[in-house]
């Protein structure tokens, strides 16, 4: 995310938004943001396994810029999420303008299922799991997910810009079929348990895809990767890639992985 304190800031809007009756007066800036044209804490429902929903926003200020992204609401939903997606234009970002914005949308991909992380980058491990925001929570006034819009930069902690959208999908079948990657490093085919060796500072091509056709997310450590290439960062140790996918109609989620050897 382009923000490191991101959700320790949602956190603070959160408490803020929760306590308002104790909290500083903000000024009135006319901002609103509605989603698939549904207003604050309305429930998104109906929507498939990935739906693309436009964020109509008007009124936004000048130098304010936002963030929307899909979690998995908290225990606590007044503290900040610990799992979102970060999949491909699932974290729609808009950034800040020198002049005041009267009407602007921007797209998000909302996805049932996807594989979870902090989006708060800290020296500390962090926690990352799938997320099935289909999981029926037990109280019929709360549900598993939510799509979160928040302001950015400086303006993240200010609750006049935080809008919360609890989701609902319809269901999917119970015979989906499990998916599989294939991972081609300079034309070699990168098996499951043997650790391909990647030089330093060296790009080599890279192309991964799913059985089910679907476009998978790629992420890595001491390594960078991208869509179509993968470069070792460090002459020693290994490289995890984790490729996951957020499922559809006919396929369950996947997360599985590749390792390589680091080499000078």
């Amino acid at each position: 995310m382009k923000s490191k304190s991101l959700v320790v800031i949602l956190g603070l809007a959160l408490s803020v938004a929760g306590g308002a009756a104790t909290s500083p007066a903000f000024a009135d800036t006319g901002f609103n943001a509605t989603i698939a044209g549904q207003p604050n804490n309305s429930p998104l429902v109906n929507l498939v396994q990935s739906s693309t929903l436009k964020v109509d926003v008007v009124n936004l200020p000048a130098n304010v810029g936002l963030y929307v992204l899909n979690c998995k609401v908290p225990d606590n939903p007044r503290s900040a999420p610990t799992l979102c997606d970060s999949s491909a234009a699932a974290l729609a970002y808009l950034p800040a303008d020198a002049a005041p914005r009267a009407s602007v949308s921007i797209p998000i991909r909302v996805n049932a299922e996807f594989l979870g992380i902090n989006p708060n980058p800290s020296t500390v491990a962090t926690p990352i799991g799938p997320v099935d925001c289909r999981v029926n929570t037990g109280n019929p006034r709360s549900t598993t997910c939510a799509v979160y819009v928040l302001g950015a930069g400086r303006e993240s902690a200010n609750p006049v810009y935080l809008r919360v959208y609890p989701t609902v999908f319809s269901p999917v079948s119970l015979t989906r079929a499990s998916d599989a990657a294939t991972v081609l490093v300079s034309n070699e085919v990168v098996k499951l348990k043997v650790q391909m060796q990647l030089k330093l500072d060296v790009v080599s091509p890279m192309k991964v895809s799913m059985k089910s056709g679907l476009v998978p997310n790629l992420t890595a450590d001491n390594c960078a990767v991208t869509s179509s290439t993968i470069k070792a960062l460090k002459d020693s140790g290994t490289c995890t890639v984790t490729i996951s996918t957020t499922g559809g109609k006919n396929f369950r989620p996947t997360v599985t992985t590749r390792v390589f050897q680091l080499t000078r």
